[in-house]
């Protein structure tokens, strides 16, 4: 076995001392150490690596190649923001799709472990039938907000959206977006308007960026964000799903409501 005192004149050899072979003697070394603390080293790199894997993952589903350069979720949001409806459509819709969809699943988890009592305030309904989605004049659940495109904001016009939010509930808009964005505060007050106009989107994929889908229709046409829950046994939601339908009026005044495409059955769970 080498001593290390050998090693020191090994390493004090001349110049021309092969690099190899002080590779193999720094390897050596580091073999007997790990030998003497294999465990814990073990323990420890494994941390290491698992901690760094994650964070892999997480900025490689946060970010993308756009035109050369990186650009995350965030970033891309706040360019699809500032999009005209004609320069959204000109973007791949699955990807819209996809940037919908990880909003909306932002906006579930906030519900999780609240309790029924907490869901029925929210949504201000004593209808088990209706915030379980069993309600047959509401087959979608209880609506969350209205998103309602009055001008597209195409041909240099200024873009504009009314937000209609749940009437009788304490669930305002401002909060709706603030949970899809991943922000939420528990302490956010109410926000006292029902109706409320803006210029920014929060939604970008065909089907709910789309002003009239159903042409000749009078009054608006939304894309409503609704959702329906599941409960454990202790009255807690331990499941949300989440749909977005198109939504008019017709003729006779009865809703009409088709789901929007790729924004069905959004289930989010413990």
């Amino acid at each position: 076995m080498f001593s290390i005192r050998k090693i020191r004149q090994l390493l004090k050899q001349e110049r021309g001392q092969s690099l190899v072979e002080m590779g193999l003697m720094i390897m050596f070394v580091a073999a007997v150490v790990l030998l003497v603390n294999w465990d814990g080293l073990r323990e420890s790199a494994g941390n290491v690596y698992l901690g760094m894997a994650d964070s892999v993952v997480e900025k490689n589903s946060q970010t993308e190649m756009v035109e050369g350069h990186t650009e995350t979720l965030a970033e891309k949001e706040a360019r699809y923001k500032r999009m005209s409806t004609e320069e959204l459509r000109q973007t791949d819709n699955d990807d819209r799709i996809d940037m919908d969809k990880k909003m909306l699943t932002n906006l579930g988890k906030n519900f999780l472990g609240l309790s029924k009592d907490d869901i029925k305030t929210l949504f201000a309904t004593n209808s088990d039938n209706l915030l379980t989605g069993k309600d047959n004049s509401k087959p979608y659940g209880v609506a969350v907000f209205d998103y309602n495109i009055v001008n597209p904001g195409d041909n240099g016009e200024d873009l504009k959206i009314k937000l209609r939010g749940n009437a009788a509930g304490s669930v305002s808009n401002q909060q709706t977006i603030q949970w899809m964005q991943g922000n939420f505060d528990p302490d956010t007050k109410n926000y006292s308007k029902k109706d409320e106009y803006v210029s920014t989107r929060y939604l970008f994929s065909d089907d709910a960026i789309d002003p009239t889908p159903e042409p000749n229709v009078s009054g608006e046409q939304s894309a409503t964000v609704r959702a329906f829950f599941s409960f454990d046994s202790n009255d807690k939601v331990n499941q949300v799903t989440i749909n977005v339908t198109r939504s008019y009026q017709n003729s006779t005044g009865a809703w009409v409501r088709t789901l929007c495409e790729g924004l069905s059955k959004i289930t989010i769970k413990n």
